[in-house]
């Protein structure tokens, strides 16, 4: 044991260099029979962590996206387009049109063709009422009526167009210039025949018309000036309802007690419509000529419903708009605060659909409220009633039907 330990001593007085010197044992190589399994182990996991890496990248990436998705995902049908398209898309009782300068054609909702026509037009508009849709091309010469079944009629006007009106029955009536006046209104029937012609020699330009609810009734909106300021005029024309026997004739003349151009007009009932322009607002009819007060700071549009009419407005430039209503007598019955920009609205009956900033919101106009709302991102261009329980959107993307 001392020996031992003597030993001990004198290899702990070696020099260390002399330590590494010596030859070392030779290490048996290991091998561990879990080393196979582990590997395959640790394989399984970082390919986990790669699909998980990648869920969680995507789901960033839809969420800048933002309403695109989800607009898409609450989608019933539909189609994906390019902006300059759907900008020519208008929702049209089943499907879509799309109004070009070169052609008009009838479209499903999932975007395939139905029927098309030719037509050349430099700035064409569509507008719809009831089972009818007509394009005119403003400041050129060409309109055409459409039904779901293609093309009635298109005729060419003697004299640019200014506006256009629709009747649900397929009655029109058209603004067009006219030779030594201040310019004319033409009417047609349904399938396009002639029914009459008004030119303006001392009442001044025609600016806008809209047929009563009835259609008994055709208003003509014009404005004239003695030099020094603008002076508002409202032309009434009586439509017979046998116009086999009968023409439409001069009916009534008012000139509302304001400075402001009227281009506005929506019938409260329909015997009276109300006129506005930037800030006064009208009513005449049955031979009285009342003006609204107070007056609105900021019109932006005006329209008819089932039971009366509405005006969306702000109180100054640049500041939020809402909505108010009257009902059939000119009370009014509430108000709604909209937003910042109205991108696009539409009636039916006495219930409106509102494109309001992100948000489309389906209004009780009867009742002054909003019965639900949607939240879009993606930019809207135009909203529709399609169906009893839904709507069409027509985005800076594409269309969507969707359920409200």
């Amino acid at each position: 044991m001392t020996f031992m330990t003597d030993r001990k001593k004198e290899e702990n007085r070696m020099p260390e260099k002399a330590k590494r010197n010596e030859p070392q044992p030779k290490r048996e190589k290991i091998t561990h029979k879990y080393s196979t399994p582990l590997l395959i182990a640790l394989c399984i996991i970082l390919a986990v962590v790669t699909v998980v890496l990648v869920y969680l990248i995507r789901n960033h990436m839809a969420a800048k996206d933002g309403a695109r998705e989800q607009l898409r995902l609450s989608a019933i049908a539909g189609f994906d387009c390019e902006y300059t398209e759907a900008q020519q898309i208008y929702p049209y009782q089943n499907g879509l049109l799309k109004v070009t300068n070169r052609r008009v054609a009838y479209l499903s909702i999932s975007g395939n063709e139905i029927f098309s026509e030719e037509l050349e037009m430099s700035s064409p508009v569509c507008i719809k009422s009831g089972p009818y849709a007509m394009v005119a091309d403003i400041d050129g010469f060409l309109c055409a009526l459409f039904s779901e079944e293609g093309l009635i009629y298109k005729t060419h006007m003697t004299g640019k167009i200014g506006n256009v009106a629709l009747a649900p029955s397929g009655l029109s009536a058209v603004i067009m210039e006219d030779a030594d006046s201040f310019g004319a209104v033409y009417m047609m029937e349904k399938d396009g025949s002639f029914l009459a012609k008004w030119s303006s020699y001392e009442s001044g330009y025609p600016l806008s018309l809209a047929f009563s609810p009835d259609e008994s009734t055709l208003s003509v909106s014009l404005v004239d000036t003695d030099g020094s300021q603008m002076i508002p005029h409202v032309k009434q024309f009586t439509i017979p309802k046998d116009r086999t026997t009968a023409r439409p004739s001069e009916f009534a003349f008012y000139t509302p007690t304001v400075t402001d151009i009227l281009p506005l007009l929506a019938y409260m009932n329909n015997a009276k419509v109300a006129v506005a322009g930037i800030s006064d607002v009208a009513i005449v009819g049955n031979g009285n000529c009342e003006i609204v007060s107070p007056a609105y700071p900021c019109v932006s549009s005006m329209f008819s419903y089932d039971g009366g009419y509405g005006i969306i407005y702000s109180d100054g430039i640049e500041q939020p708009l809402k909505l108010v209503t009257f009902n059939s007598s000119g009370s009014k019955i509430g108000q709604i605060d909209l937003g910042n920009q109205v991108l696009s609205f539409e009636v039916s009956g006495s219930s409106a659909l509102f494109a309001v900033d992100e948000n489309i919101y389906l209004v009780d106009l009867s009742g002054a409220k909003v019965n639900s709302k949607i939240e879009v991102d993606e930019p809207i261009l135009r909203v529709s009633f399609f169906g009893s329980k839904n709507i069409c959107v027509v985005t800076n993307a594409g269309v969507r039907e969707i359920t409200i």
